[in-house]
């Protein structure tokens, strides 16, 4: 048993929002959580649903809909779910269904505001943590948007020349 409750400890570590938690700090997120087993097919959480739990899977895969049930993205042991949201909570973004029998960690909104108030440097941290998420997330999506421009220039370049070339071979020069 000490055996499992360390490696769920180690488990815990590698979320984002929880790096740089001391070991008690690690100790009262994990007892904040309740185990579950969702069977593959099962919806953990659906689009606009009210984020209420975070999760933490362990094992198995997760898959990622947006509203017309596209997926969007596969999620593999050890990775968060909903962290965002438990803490703005705005409601879900996206549809979450088991792709395969899962085990996970559940954080209730409830339990982590609880444990949020009871605990300043534990909430300091996982604010921070939540905080330096973010900035990276913005820097990416910032890298992702001007790259997006550049290829959008290059594109519109390559038309407008077949443009051109295309009304140099036409009688006339006229398309």
């Amino acid at each position: 048993m000490a055996d499992k409750a360390l490696a769920l400890l180690k488990v815990i570590r590698k979320i984002p929002m929880f790096h740089g938690l001391s070991a008690d700090g690690t100790r009262l997120v994990l007892q904040s959580c309740e185990f579950r087993g969702v069977r593959s097919g099962e919806s953990v959480c659906r689009v606009n649903a009210q984020s209420d739990e975070m999760y933490i899977l362990l094992s198995g895969q997760l898959g990622v809909y947006n509203e017309d049930q596209i997926l969007l993205a596969s999620i593999n042991p050890v990775a968060p779910v909903g962290e965002m949201g438990l803490i703005t909570g705005q409601p879900r973004s996206a549809t979450v269904d088991a792709l395969r029998d899962c085990n996970m960690l559940v954080l209730r909104k409830v339990a982590f505001d609880r444990l949020l108030r009871s605990n300043a440097q534990l909430c300091t941290q996982v604010y921070s943590s939540v905080i330096e998420t973010m900035a990276q997330r913005l820097a990416a999506s910032r890298i992702e948007q001007q790259l997006a421009r550049q290829r959008r220039a290059v594109l519109e370049q390559k038309l407008t020349e077949g443009e051109a070339q295309v009304a140099a071979l036409s009688p006339g020069g006229v398309v």
